[in-house]
């Protein structure tokens, strides 16, 4: 057995079918296309969408830094996810990670290119996600206009995440990389039902870096500086309270 049908056989076994209760549905949140609303995400996914998905896909349950695929696959499948947070990341020339995207319950994943995964999947807690053939969302795309234009939203909503994340990287100082990536943990932990200014950091401080185009040592240096600054406290390893989100903004550089 070769490294890459290695790993899809510890993926297949990582991925365990489980029956959906009744309160996971699928879930997709993006700003809709119509005027007049006040730029918030909403549900996008209408009841009779959730139970056309539900009845072309299974929930599976992931368990920790387990694999749901991997860079050059074949994409079979796209997944919803309902609880539990995943990233992706590609592997550079050189060996290095880059980290391309943290995934949120009701996020997307499943990117592909000529029928391939561009990056990897893994999940970074343990996961609850629906597991959609491509094949047959296709199908449904074809006869839905209404789910088409909404995973189109979706898409839309991913762009600008991706665009915000190139301006991030782009800032000179890391405490500014560093804040606007924290405010931005905060605003999606937010809208996944966290609803205070205390969240977990569901990635390790690696990760940060190898998304932020930083080093680890960088990374612990600058969330000193901004809890010297009084921006946040660290109550845990990565139990984080933002304190003052002025402060926090004006290090993101985004007053």
């Amino acid at each position: 057995m070769n490294v890459f049908d290695k790993k899809i056989a510890e993926q297949n076994d990582a991925q365990t079918p489980v029956a959906p209760p009744s309160r996971y549905r699928p879930s997709i949140y993006a700003a809709p296309f119509q005027k007049g609303g006040d730029g918030a995400a909403v549900e996008l996914l209408s009841a009779a969408d959730q139970d056309a998905l539900m009845a072309i896909s299974q929930l599976v349950s992931v368990r920790r830094n387990a694999m749901l695929y991997a860079e050059g696959g074949e994409a079979k499948f796209v997944y919803n996810v309902i609880s539990g947070v995943a990233k992706t990341f590609q592997l550079q020339p050189n060996g290095d990670r880059h980290v391309t995207a943290f995934l949120f319950p009701r996020d997307l994943l499943g990117l592909s290119v000529d029928g391939q995964y561009v990056a990897t999947a893994q999940a970074l807690t343990p996961l609850l996600a629906y597991q959609i053939p491509v094949k047959a969302l296709e199908a449904i795309l074809e006869r839905d206009p209404r789910l088409n234009i909404g995973l189109l939203c979706k898409l839309c909503h991913e762009l600008r995440s991706s665009q915000s994340h190139a301006i991030t990287v782009s800032k000179q100082h890391a405490s500014a990389r560093l804040a606007g990536f924290l405010l931005w943990v905060e605003h999606v932990s937010a809208q996944s039902g966290g609803g205070t200014s205390e969240f977990t950091l569901p990635m390790g401080r690696r990760d940060m870096a190898d998304y932020l185009g930083l080093t680890i040592e960088t990374v612990s240096r600058a969330l000193n500086a901004l809890e010297a600054e009084g921006a946040i406290l660290r109550r845990g390893p990565r139990a984080i309270e933002l304190l003052d989100g002025g402060k926090l903004r004006e290090a993101a550089g985004l007053v």
